[in-house]
């Protein structure tokens, strides 16, 4: 049961909370909403504080009252204190312990830096040390090498080897004073001079070698074989100046004037050598070179006021052997070659024979590009130390030295004047050799662009373009010929002169160009192909329009006859010619000639016809465009195709009358198409086509007027009269 004293009524504990509220300015109610909560917010706030400050007020009288109720506290406190002294002075202490360590500790680092400066020093002066010993080394050769590089032998591979062991020693001591790192050397002059003295043997020993080398070429037995004169050959000299290779690299570093001496000396020694096997090559093959035959000089546009087919008639008949010269062979019965044929042949030795020269001179000389040059240290495998050198100070002299191309210059400079001469001389025997000539040299410069060859390249390209102007001048002077003929000539009967000539003329062309499909001599060819073709058909177009140029009805037929005359016997002389052996550059030619020949035939046909069949050709044309407008069971009945009408047509068909008819339609097809120089040749091929497709026409019409009789006057009496008159 609680203590009565504990119990307090509500109105007490009210009381007591206003009194206490009082005390805290609390203040209730007031303003609207926002007012009232914004005031007791701060209130409320106010009241914590201050009940936090009386619980610590209350907590401070609490100890207070306990340490003053207690001795021992003092005591307690005193002894704190104490420690707390102590704490004082050993932190001090270690406050100038610290100090006394971070000094000693950078008096230890400067020791430590001292001691690491002091090894690396060591160290330094070791390598120093050693890298003057090998310098020292290096420059040093031994007199067993200098003996070797004076006295020893250049002869045999064996003395060889041992020269170039014994040059490394001379090589590196040269090429380590030029950073002047042994500049104070007092044998530096020595090494010099004997550096000096090496190159000039080998410069002596060399140039006795080229003399001899090159005899021994000059006077080797002849090579020349069946298939035809060959150039001799040069590997054994090539192998034997080949094992001075790594020398000369040696004298190209070391003494660069005597380098030059060696070069020129070879330079001079090749060329008189190449200038004398050209020559001589050339010269065979000039007697090899067979004369031009009066044929061949047919072959040409130009020739044809001087042939002798001209000097006989106009034109010349198609006989009855016309064979292609396309067929014709083309190998000499003895043996010998056309100048293209010979200039090739020379070129196929020539060519190959320049790029081996190159790549000797190359090789033997180190005449290369500085990319692809080696030094005598990577020759002898040497430290890299030393490549590295010789590259750098071989990279500062490369302008002083040859290029491959100015080396060529001088061993081939003769070869140009030579091929023009050459070119030049086949010209002036038989300038249609021309398009050999310049597949030759294609085929050359396809050679120097697989082989990369500048010199060849360069050489042959100014031939070539020489060649072509002269083709092309050669080309306007046939087109000009060609010209000049339809001008000149009075007679214009059968094929005329140009024309007979073409087929010649391609084929002394084609002739030259076996082989040459993928050149570019080829296109050229082509090319003067059409321009030539395009003035053969407008110069034919023309000579056959002059020659039609009569006057009155029967003059005009005439001439049309003869236009279409000429049109059919070149035409056809054109496509017998060239379907026998087809040319591929032409076939649109051929083509063209065939569709002319075909169209001529036919109006020339319907021409010559209408002299025997003139009435009956008239009236069943008449008939025919009566039919078209009139049913078949009418026409009788039109004044002009009567019955009577019809009779009298038939009348001019009997037998006899046809006899006689054929008899001078034959004649005048012979008149036109016959050959007149050959008067044998009754039958000549295109007289035989002529007079075939003329039967064939009338066997059509005959036919055709037979199947008009019977489909408008179906009268036996008619069909009968019709069938024993035609």
């Amino acid at each position: 049961m609680p203590d009565p004293e504990d119990i307090f009524d509500d109105d007490t504990v009210l009381s007591n909370v206003e009194e206490m509220l009082e005390g805290f300015e609390w203040r209730g109610g007031g303003g609207g909403e926002l007012g009232k909560f914004g005031g007791a917010k701060s209130q409320a706030d106010e009241i914590e504080r201050r009940l936090v400050g009386e619980l610590k007020a209350l907590e401070a009288a609490s100890i207070h009252a306990i340490i003053e109720s207690d001795d021992r506290v003092n005591f307690v406190i005193k002894h704190l204190d104490d420690a707390l002294a102590e704490l004082d002075k050993m932190d001090l202490l270690i406050g100038m312990y610290k100090s006394q360590l971070n000094l000693m500790n950078d008096d230890i680092a400067h020791i430590e830096g001292q001691n690491r400066g002091l090894q690396v020093q060591t160290s330094n002066q070791r390598m120093l040390l050693a890298e003057l010993d090998n310098l020292m080394e290096t420059i040093h050769i031994p007199e067993a090498d200098l003996t070797t590089l004076s006295q020893g032998s250049l002869e045999n591979p064996q003395g060889i080897e041992q020269l170039e062991k014994a040059a490394v020693s001379l090589y590196k001591a040269l090429l380590s004073t030029r950073d002047k790192m042994a500049a104070a050397s007092e044998h530096v002059g020595d090494y010099q001079v004997k550096a000096s003295q090496f190159c000039k043997r080998i410069f002596d020993f060399l140039c006795i070698m080229f003399k001899y080398q090159v005899n021994e070429v000059s006077n080797a037995k002849d090579t020349s074989s069946s298939k035809g004169p060959k150039l001799p050959s040069h590997a054994v000299m090539e192998d034997f100046l080949g094992r001075y290779c790594g020398l000369m690299l040696f004298v190209k570093e070391i003494d660069q004037s005597r380098y030059q001496q060696i070069c020129a000396a070879y330079f001079t020694a090749m060329s008189d050598l190449h200038r004398a096997e050209i020559q001589a090559l050339m010269t065979t093959f000039r007697g090899q070179i067979r004369k031009v035959t009066e044929d061949e000089l047919e072959a040409s546009f130009a020739n044809t006021k001087e042939s002798p087919t001209l000097r006989q008639g106009s034109m010349r008949r198609v006989g009855t052997v016309v064979r292609s010269p396309l067929e014709g062979g083309r190998k000499d019965s003895s043996g010998k070659i056309s100048g293209s044929e010979a200039f090739n042949l020379a070129l196929q030795q020539i060519t190959p024979r320049i790029v081996r020269e190159q790549g000797f001179i190359s090789d033997f000389l180190a005449i290369t590009a500085l990319d692809a040059s080696i030094t005598f240290a990577d020759y002898m495998i040497l430290e890299s130390y030393f490549r590295r050198g010789a590259t750098a100070h071989l990279a500062s002299q490369q302008g002083k030295l040859k290029d491959i191309r100015s080396a060529m210059e001088v061993v081939w400079g003769f070869l140009e004047a030579e091929l023009k001469d050459w070119v030049d001389a086949i010209i002036r025997s038989d300038n249609m050799q021309i398009v050999g000539v310049l597949a030759a040299l294609d085929r050359a410069l396809v050679v120097g662009e697989r082989e990369r060859n500048e010199f060849l390249l360069r050489t042959f390209q100014k031939q070539y373009q020489r060649s072509s102007s002269v083709l092309e001048r050669s080309c306007k002077e046939q087109i000009k010929s060609i010209e000049q003929t339809k001008l000149t000539l009075k007679k214009r009967k059968g094929v005329v002169p140009f024309v007979r000539v073409f087929p010649l003329f391609v084929d002394r062309v084609e002739s030259q160009l076996e082989g040459a499909g993928d050149l570019n001599i080829r296109r050229v060819v082509d090319d003067n192909y059409e321009r030539m073709v395009t003035t053969i058909f407008d110069c034919l177009q023309q000579m056959a329009k002059m020659d039609g140029e009569g006057h009155g009805v029967a003059a005009e037929d005439k001439d049309q006859l003869n236009y279409h005359v000429i049109i059919i016997e070149n035409m056809h002389h054109i496509v017998q010619v060239f379907s026998k052996q087809s040319v591929a550059p032409l076939a649109t030619f051929v083509s063209q000639a065939r569709e002319k020949y075909h169209q001529n035939l036919e109006l020339y046909i319907r021409l010559v016809l209408r002299r025997p069949l003139a009435r009956a050709l008239d009236f069943f044309q008449g008939f025919e465009q009566l039919l078209r407008t009139t049913p078949p069971t009418e026409v009788s009945l039109h004044s002009a195709y009567t019955k009577s009408a019809l009779r009298r047509t038939l009348s001019d068909l009997r037998g006899k009358d046809i006899r006689k008819a054929t008899d001078a339609l034959y004649k005048r097809v012979d008149k036109h198409f016959g050959d007149v120089l050959n008067p044998a040749a009754e039958h000549s091929a295109v007289l035989k086509e002529v007079w075939k497709a003329c039967e064939t026409e009338v066997q059509r019409l005959v036919a055709n007027w037979k199947s008009l009789v019977e489909k408008c006057y179906p009268v036996s009496s008619l069909l009968l009269y019709c069938d024993e008159n035609v």
